[in-house]
Parts: structure tokens; sequence; C-alpha cells
């Protein structure tokens, strides 16, 4: 038996897995012009496929499926021989089609010949290979022994050749005794292995590109082309560049292609794929043969470095690979194991190869010219080809997948390579920020999209409202259940509250924590913070004790504004507390003058989750707000007579734009508990609703047909922003709300609320599936897709967001982190800023930005920005808990949800969410807790977040319910989650649950008599026990009840 070699097993396992087809054709096609003797030329194949067993090699399998060669005798060996005649018109798709045609492997020789009529004078010959039995390098032995033959069989004889001193089959045999045994150290096999096993390790995969459409779940290998040529001057450049450093035209290449697809979105560690001729031995030079093995070519592009450091790191790897090049790839994919898909190749998606020089074809009488060809199918993401021609420049063909790359787009990847090699040759000291990737045309057009300059009359908050109510003192402000505020009243309020916290040293820039609950009071509360000039920093009288102490030790604020009922909240503070309730607020405001509010001055602090295991403090001033609102006012359609939803907790930005942009312009805001509160009344009608998506979604399920019962709903507009906004739900929104207008609005606190907005169309955006666009800036605010050293990227190529602009001050008593994320911004003035998001993005075709995902990994929990790293940190002070990570992963409703890993847990589930619990907001319970015995890490010991196991989010076994208000909450809890039943020990969250629903269970509990809150839902889970809380909590309420006045039941007997 003879074995296949290494590569040709897996050539052909994809053969068997992908059946015959063109993917690994070698089309080789040349243009005779002159008499062409045919006979001769079909002589001549029968010879070379005589001298070549490779080319009459069959492959067979073995009873237990080991693939063998079976070579034919010479007289078998038939290759394919036809004469077709074709016009000129017709040759290209002819040439194609020859090309294209797959082969059957154990039935068909790996060669066939083709040879295209146009006249006597003019022929093309096609000669297509399969992979398995030749590559590029074998292109020279076999031309250099078809002229030989060609020319013996012309002159009616037949070619002298020395016999070949080796044939492919001793190649393969020859591997295997070369590499010897892996377990053997001193082993070829076990050196180079070791090498590529740390070369190789934790390489990124799949490399970053800029792709027209999603990657699918299995590449079909479709291909397309775009040739190009770099003429004499340039390549001799290349050349003596590489001469001056040691180096090699291919290296060059390599260095360039690496240069590129950073500025393309690779990041700095990526890898391209290479061939390497595997003709070790001068004796294989003569072969026809699969030789060549690929290497992987793993780059550091980090630190900005020149252009001839960058090219002395790819020669350094080029030559260590070239010492480490005879374990074949296909060893290295099972050795280190990347992921295993059909989507894209293993370790790299790009492959670039450097072809042997042609040299000019001679044949008496005849010219001979070789041609490109394409077999229209694809191996890699871009493969990139160069061969030097005679004349002194050289030939290039990018060839794509068609099912991730238009045209146009591979057109441009082209154009930027030979920019780049030209920059580079002209100067090798050109560092890697400086490539210039972006034509003119380009840096224009992104120049314009930042022209968002609108000059506006400087401002604060208090002082708009303050006009406001001086132009329409009666009309309605502020709408909480049965109270209303008008303007004056609002206006009045505030003012006697601004007077006291002046009296109580508030001021500019003066912080204030307000913790009061949803209601007009808390409005005024704020209002009455701004006019006294200070800040106010939102605290939720629903986080646990352990996080406002937290919040407040960082915040420091000088005084705490709350009430009794709440006041137990931020008791354990070291800050002074005013009550609100202890002072009277109505009445004629007094005559003394607010306070001087400067634009700058600060307006609040609003806490957001932190990567350092830290929530951080985002300080905005009055200058951000109103440049916000004012530009949203006119986005959204908001003006005096509007009525706006507020619902949204003050401690998040949307409280800032629902309340602010209605106070400013004469509209009303109605403050509610939450958005799903509207699906507990009979019908809500208003100008403007705002909601995260998630949120509004499970709202319009309550609108639904096949729900009767639920709210109507009367809105112009509906503002969403925190997620991705999809085009299905955009239709869903549309569908329920007939004539509303959509708003995709993007930011972060950092921005104030947003930055970007978008308006999806009526039917071209939504009209395929994916995620709407998030727009361009909103008035004198900036957006810039930036790569490497802060460069822009081309438009479609993804790079991190900055946005510039009104920007908050900073982050709270936190300069170094400041510094950190608020950068200078080298597109704007002296003292410009812009803020790093953290957010990919990229601009699309029509000047819209799309969100394409986290550069680090901060994640979104219905809206909510969440660090894994917080809540990390805090399992990890758990004394059970060794490790700890954390990460999103979906349910089997898609729903995205927290889960914690830890290792080891020495305590059950419960507790380690009650531990959660007690220290971090709801919102960042982890819904699910997997236990490992250790967590998995990378080869360099990071954690290798890839590689933490997928939650079983099940139930447990099904127990009925045994009272009424059991009932009626595994009713609620189906009803919920979608689901059949639900028994009374599952578990919320285990089987489906997250933040949003945990909102639906209590308001559909409420409406049927059933009393929960959502801590309790957190912290509970089960109907079980929540059940037991309600019965606990309605026996209380009725024995305060009987000890009211006239609340017994009579004298005992």
């Amino acid at each position: 038996m003879i074995p296949l070699s290494f590569a040709q097993r897996r050539l052909w396992f994809l053969h068997r897995l992908e059946g015959p087809s063109a993917t690994y054709n070698i089309p080789f096609v040349l243009r005779v012009d002159g008499p062409l003797d045919t006979a001769a030329l079909a002589a001549a194949v029968t010879d070379v496929v005589t001298r070549h067993e490779s080319l009459r090699t069959l492959v067979a399998e073995s009873a237990d499926g080991t693939p063998e060669q079976r070579i034919l005798p010479p007289q078998e060996a038939v290759v394919p021989f036809r004469v077709v005649d074709v016009s000129a018109d017709a040759v290209d798709a002819a040439t194609h089609d020859a090309a294209c045609e797959g082969f059957d492997l154990d039935t068909e020789l790996p060669l066939r010949t083709t040879v295209l009529r146009l006249s006597p004078q003019e022929h093309v010959l096609v000669f297509v290979f399969h992979h398995i039995a030749a590559d590029g390098a074998s292109m020279a032995p076999f031309l250099r022994d078809l002229l030989a033959a060609f020319t013996a069989r012309r002159q009616g004889g037949a070619p002298q050749w020395e016999p070949l001193a080796v044939h492919y089959k001793d190649y393969t045999l020859w591997q295997r005794e070369v590499l010897g045994d892996e377990d053997d150290p001193q082993s070829v096999a076990s050196a180079q292995l070791a090498y590529w096993q740390k070369e190789l390790a934790d390489v990124p995969q799949p490399v970053q590109l800029p792709l027209d459409r999603p990657r699918p779940t299995a590449a079909d290998h479709r291909g397309g082309h775009v040739d190009f040529a770099l003429d004499a001057e340039l390549l001799a450049g290349v050349k003596k560049l590489a001469a001056e450093r040691g180096a090699t035209a291919p290296m060059v290449a390599q260095a360039v292609l690496a240069v590129l697809l950073h500025h393309m979105g690779a990041g700095n560690d990526l890898t391209i794929g290479s061939p390497i001729e595997g003709r070790a031995d001068e004796q294989l030079d003569d072969l026809i043969g699969f030789f060549a093995n690929t290497w992987v070519l793993r780059v550091d592009l980090s630190g900005n470095p020149t252009f001839g450091e960058l090219l002395a790191q790819v020669r350094e790897r080029a030559l260590a690979a070239y010492d480490n090049q005879d374990v074949p790839f296909e060893r290295l994919v099972e050795l280190l194991g990347p992921d295993r898909t059909t989507a894209y190749q293993p370790l790299f998606q790009v492959m670039l190869a450097w072809q042997f020089e042609w040299s000019r074809i001679e044949i008496p009488g005849l010219h001979v010219t070789p041609l490109p060809a394409g077999t229209g199918t694809a191996k890699f993401d871009l493969f990139l080809n160069i061969v030097p021609a005679p004349s002194g420049g050289a030939y290039g063909r990018l060839e794509y997948a068609t099912e991730l790359f238009d045209h146009a787009t591979a057109e441009s990847l082209v154009d930027r390579y030979v920019r780049v090699l030209r920059q580079v040759v002209a100067d090798s000291g050109t560092r890697l920020g400086e490539a210039d990737v972006l034509t003119g045309a380009e840096r224009e057009r992104l120049a314009r999209l930042n022209e968002t300059t609108r000059p506006q009359r400087a401002a604060t908050v208090p002082e708009l409202v303050a006009a406001q109510s001086a132009r329409t003192p009666d009309a309605t402000a502020v709408v909480c259940g049965p109270t209303a505020l008008s303007y004056a009243e609002l206006e009045s309020r505030a003012g006697r509250l601004a007077a006291v916290l002046r009296e109580r040293g508030v001021g500019p820039d003066v912080l204030v924590a307000v913790a009061l609950p949803r209601s007009a009071d808390l409005v005024v509360a704020l209002l009455a913070v701004l006019k006294a000039g200070g800040a106010y920093l939102p605290i939720d009288p629903d986080y646990p004790a352990a996080r406002v102490d937290l919040l407040l030790d960082t915040a420091d604020p000088a005084l705490v504004l709350t009430d009794h009922a709440t006041a137990a909240t931020v008791a354990a503070g070291r800050q002074p507390v005013l009550h609100l309730d202890d002072l009277a607020t109505e009445g004629p405001a007094p005559t003394a003058p607010d306070t001087r509010v400067d634009p700058d001055n600060l307006a609040y602090v609003m806490f957001t989750s932190g990567s350092t295991g830290t929530p951080k403090g985002v300080a905005v001033t009055h200058a951000d707000v109103v440049n916000g609102v004012r530009d949203l006012r006119r986005t959204v359609g908001v003006g005096a007579g509007s009525r706006m939803l507020a619902a949204t907790s003050v401690n998040f930005d949307v409280s800032v734009f629902e309340i602010c942009t209605a106070l400013t312009c004469g509209a009303s805001v109605e403050i509610v508990r939450d958005v799903l509160e509207l699906a507990e009344r009979d019908s809500w009608s208003g100008t403007t609703i705002s909601a995260v998506p998630a949120v509004f979604s499970a709202l319009l399920d309550q609108l639904a047909p096949g729900a009767p019962d639920g709210p109507r709903l009367d809105v112009e507009t509906v503002v969403l922003a925190g997620e991705a906004l999809s085009a299905e739900l955009v239709r869903k929104v549309r569908d329920a709300l007939p004539g509303v207008r959509v708003v995709n609005a993007y930011g972060q606190t950092e921005s104030f609320y947003a930055a970007t907005y978008t308006l999806p169309a009526q039917t071209a955006q939504t009209a395929h599936t994916g995620a709407i666009p998030i727009g361009r800036p909103l008035a004198n605010m900036r957006a810039h897709v930036l790569g490497p050293e802060l460069t822009p990227v081309p438009p479609g190529v993804i790079g991190e967001l900055y946005v510039g602009g009104l920007l908050a001050r900073g982050y709270h008593r936190s300069g170094a982190l400041t510094a950190e994320r608020f950068v200078a911004c080298p597109f704007g003035p002296a003292g410009a800023r812009m803020y790093r998001t953290g957010d990919l993005a990229r601009w699309d075709e029509n000047g819209q930005l799309r969100y394409a995902g986290r550069a680090d990994t901060q994640v979104k929990v219905n809206g909510i920005r969440v660090e894994p790293t917080e809540i990390e940190t805090v399992l990890a002070r758990h004394p059970a808990i060794g490790q700890a990570a954390v990460t999103v992963r979906e349910d089997h409703h898609g729903t995205p949800r927290l889960v914690g890993y830890v290792a080891p847990a020495g305590a059950p589930e419960a507790d380690l969410r009650r531990f959660v619990a007690e220290r971090l907001p709801d919102y960042m319970v982890p819904a699910q807790f997997v236990v490992l015995d250790r967590l998995p890490l990378t080869v360099s010991g990071k954690l290798d977040r890839a590689a933490l196991p997928a939650p079983v989010f099940a139930g447990t076994a099904y127990r009925a319910p045994r009272s009424e208000a059991e009932r009626i909450l595994a009713e609620v809890y189906a009803d919920v989650l979608d689901a059949r039943q639900v028994g009374i020990d599952d578990d919320f969250f285990t089987s489906g649950g997250d933040s949003i629903r945990s909102i639906q269970v209590v308001a559909r509990a409420r409406t049927r008599g059933v009393a929960v809150t959502t801590r309790e839902v957190f912290e509970h889970r089960t109907v079980a026990r929540l059940a037991e809380l309600a019965a606990g909590r309605q026996a209380e309420e009725q024995v305060r009840l009987a000890e009211l006045p006239g609340g017994g039941v009579g004298r005992a007997p």
C-alpha cells in the first residue's frame, strides 16, 4: 500500500466532504499563435503522464476507509484530450468552463487537456490539474517536459529524457521517515511541532476583515477575482528594498499585506498563510506533485513600528518558518485545535503566494503566452497571488469569496495594497499609523459626514425651564399618578427647595445625592438642585445598601436629599441628610434670584459599570445637556403641548432626555414606574415614548392581536436606544402602531444619552433583516471610526468608534480614567477632545454608522451597559470562590443573559446569588451560575472565554400549585416565559427569565391581586417562595388594617 502524503490526505478529506468541485483545480492556460500540431500535442501530454506517476494516480480506499495511491500503468492512463472549436467572443467562457469541471479522484486521472481552436492559427490550451497531483511549482517541470516532448513528437520522434531519480510515491514514504515519531523528543516532528505550538499559541480567529455580508455557517467556496499589475519600476523598488534589508521580495509583499489588513480592521495580531514549495531535496525539483506545504506567518503590529522594523520581524519569522517547514499543516491544525468549522479555514483566512518567475516560452514557429485563468472558486476569504513577469513587472490576482465580498470591495483592496506598497518602497521609515489607505475622495466624504456645527445660544437647564415657565405658567409640566404640576407650580416648588439647598451650602459644582421614589417631587428635587447651582447624583432607593454605600463613598456628595421612607437606604452614609418631606415646598417662590450657573458647570454625576471592578461617575455639564435636548427636540418632534413619557430610572441618562427635553420646550412629562406599566392601563395617548428595544418589544406583545384586552397606545414617536435595534422590531413597532415615527438613538452617558441617530426608512432600511444603522451625528457632535494610531479607516471597514463634540467633563474624582478614555482629537481645533466608546462600528455605503460589537468585554443587558469585571470582582470576594468569570450567553429564547462561572464553589448557588444581590443592582446579578473545577485558560495562561461551557437553562421536576397565589404566579410565569406549564419549584431565571420578564411578572401578578417586587423575583425566583412572601405580606397588611381606628371587628365576647 502506498499512502497519501499528509497534504494529499487533507485534500482527499475535503473532496469526500464536499464532493467533486473546482475548488482545488489548478488551471494552466497558454495562448498559442501559429500552426499548432494537435496530434503532436496529444502525444506529448501522454508522454508527460507516462513520465510522472502522480498524473496517472487514482485515490482508492481500503476496506477500513484508509485512502491510498493507486498508480496506473502507462498503457491504462488515458488523459482526456479534447479539441473544441470556439469563436473569439466565446473563448473566455469556454476557458472558464474547462477550468471549472471537477474531478472524481477515485475514477478520473488528475489532469485533463482542452484545446480551444479559434482558427487554424489561434489556439488556447487549457490544462487542468487537481491539486492533489500538482502544485504551483509543478508547472515549471510540466512545461519543461511538455515542450521537450512536443518538440520531439512534432519532428516524428519521442522525447529522450534522463530517467527521474525519484517519484512522488518515494516522497510520501520519505516524508514519514524524515519527520520521525512525534513522541521522540529528538525527532524532527517533535522539535518543529514545539516551535509551531509556541508560535501560534492563542492566535485570534478568524481574522477580522471588511466583509460586505455576515459570514455564513458554511463556506460555499464560490469566488471572484481582480487582476492587477505591478510595473517594472515598482517591482524593482520592492527587490531593492528587500536586498537592503536582507529580506526577499515575497517578505516585502507579506509585510505590506499585514499593514493593509491591520488598517482594514484585522487588529494588532494577525496571521497570513503562504505556500512553501516543500522541495527540500533538489531531486524533487523535476517532479510534478503536491509537495507544497502551508506555513502561517503571525505578525505583531503593536507599537506603531516603521515598515523597516516590521519587515525585519517578518523576515525573522519567515526564516524560522523555513527551518520548521516539514511538519504538515494538517498536523498543526490537529495539534493546535482551533475551532473547527466549515465557515472558514483554520489558523488563517488570507493567503499570499509569490510564484516563480516565468521565462519566455520559445517554440520555433509558435508564439506562446501564459494567460491567467480562474475557476470561479475561492479556497480562502482572500488569496493574493503575485507572479513576476519576463517584462520586469508582475501580474497580480486577488481571489475573493463572493459570499463575503462585493467585487468593488475587492477592487478597493487591490488599489489600497498597491498604494501602500508604493508608499513603503519610497520610504521604509513610514510608520504603521502613517500608511495611506484612504483616497482623497474618501477623506473628503468622511469630513462631510462630520459637518454638524450648529451655533446655539449658551444656556443652562434651569434657565430654559424658568423661561418656559414664564411663557406658559399654566401649562401642565409634570404628571405622576393623580398629581399634576403646572410650570408655575414646578418653578415655585423647585425655587423654594433651591433656596433651602443654597442655605445648606449648595452651589456651582457641589454634588447633591438625590434618593427619592419616582414621583412629581423627584422632578422638583432634581430641578431644585440645578437651580441652586449644584449637580445631582441619582441614587436608586431599590439599590442594595452595599451598592449605595459604595456610590456615596466614591462620589462623596455634600448632601443627601431624600425622604423619611427612603432614608434607611442612605442612612449609613457620612453625608448630611435633608428630608424633603420635612420641608414646605408649596407657596410662592423666594424672590432671591437663582444662583448664577455657567453652562460649563456640572448638571449631574451618573455612575456606570466600571471595567476596573468599581463603578465610575460620569460628570456631565449643562452645555452637554442643553445641546443634546435642543437637537433631540427637533429630531423627535417635541414642542409646546407635547406629552412625553418618563419611564426610566433617574440612574440612567435616558431619564435626562425624557425630563429635560419636555420641560425645556413646554411639553409635559408623565412619570411612571416603567414603560411596562402601560400594559396595566386601558390606554395611553401622548407624543413620545422612549425605551430600550427589548423592553418596548415586551410592551408590544401586550398589544398583539392575540391580546384583545391589552392596552391601546396612541403615540407619535418611539425613541429606541441602549442596544442594537433590529429591522424586525422596527416592523413590529410599525405594525402595532401604524403611522408611528421610529428614532434609533445611539450614545453613552459620556456623550449625554445620544451622539448619533437615524430615522429608519419606511421601506428600504427595514426590507432586509439585521440591525438598523445608528446613523449620523447630532448637531455639534462628531463620530470618528478609527484604526491604528487614531487613523480613520475606509468606509465599510470596522474600527473603534470615537465620539467628539460636546462631551462630559470626564469621570468624577478620577483624572487617570478621564485621561484614558477622553483623548485629544486630531481632527478638530486645539483642545478638542473625543471619547473612546469601546464600540466597533463602520460607515456604510449610505454614510450611516453601523454598530459592529465591542472592542472589549463590556456587554449590554436590556440596554444597560455592564462590565463583567465589576461582577467578577464582587464574586471573587466570596470566601468560597477562588476564580470567577462572567459573560453573556443567549438562552433558548435568544435573550442575552449574564452567566457567572466560578471555581471552586463551596457555597450553594442561592448563596452566591444572594451575595451578589447584596452588593450590585438587580441587572448585574447573573441569571445562572456554572461551577467548574477550574476556569479554562489559553496556552499563555489567560482566561479562555470561548472555552467556557454553555449553561443549561432548565427547570426542575414539576410540582403543581397548592394555593391560589401559587396558581396565579405559576400562570403568570408560564405566560411571561412562553412555557406550557411552570411548576412551583422552577427557577424563573434558569427557565428563561430575565430582568425585563421579571418586570412583566410583577406587573401581571399585581393586576391579579398578588403583590411582589422585582427584587423579590431576583432573590427568591420560584413560585413557591414568592407566593409565601406575598401571603405573609397580605397577612401583615390585614393586621395593620385591624389596628387602624375603625379597623377592628368589634369587641371580643
